[in-house]
């Protein structure tokens, strides 16, 4: 399923201008997908998980890479970030 840059924004606390600029940085490659006689950007799910980290990490301080590359290692082993 695809969503589309609004909606990613609301489901991740980030602005439209942030997902522009995490874009830019080639931390998400959205679909470009024609609707009607424009083009709109859409992101599929697996998406979302790692900008909404990525968010996190970014208001806790972090700057933009290093939030992105914690967002990742908390994918791919998240008993490490599990706190009890």
């Amino acid at each position: 399923m695809m969503i589309r840059i609004t909606e990613l924004a609301r489901k991740t606390g980030a602005s439209v201008d942030e997902l522009h600029y995490l874009e830019r940085k080639g931390f998400v490659s959205p679909v470009r997908a024609k609707l009607k006689r424009r083009k709109v950007r859409q992101y599929p799910d697996a998406d979302i998980r790692k900008l909404q980290l990525t968010i996190k990490y970014r208001r806790e301080g972090f700057t933009w890479d290093v939030a992105f590359q914690k967002a990742l290692q908390e994918l791919r082993n998240p008993r490490l970030f599990d706190v009890r």
